[in-house]
């Protein structure tokens, strides 16, 4: 019987993703250096037109504060939730219980400070 001397496909398929990948990280870098090499000009033409001045719009202030309390709520219920499941993992003896309170752990830190982070 004859051996096939060509790679199989599943590691051509696989190379050709890694090299898409490859190529997708170094064209959004390049993107990102060239974008930060440019002067700011949209933020003085939007600060010339006055978009920054004067107090917000009343209605869309109003829908802010309420979606952001909806999602403050939210998140809160949600964290809730897995710290209790989380906290029955412990009690069930589960062995991946310590790897999700880690996790959890490292997530409220992250989002204790995106503020920090934006900012």
């Amino acid at each position: 019987m004859r051996q096939s001397t060509t790679t199989p496909t599943r590691v051509r398929r696989g190379n050709a993703r890694w090299t898409a990948l490859a190529l997708f990280a170094l064209t959004t870098l390049l993107a990102g250096g060239a974008a930060s090499l440019l002067p700011d000009a949209h933020t003085h033409a939007l600060n010339a037109a006055g978009a920054f001045n004067g107090t917000p719009i009343s209605g869309v202030q109003t829908f802010v504060d309420k979606l952001r309390g909806n999602l403050v709520w939210l998140g809160g219920t949600a964290m809730g939730l897995v710290i209790a499941v989380v906290g029955i993992m412990f009690m069930a003896g589960h062995s991946r219980a310590h790897d999700l309170a880690i996790r959890t752990i490292a997530g409220l830190a992250i989002l204790a400070s995106i503020s920090g982070i934006v900012a």
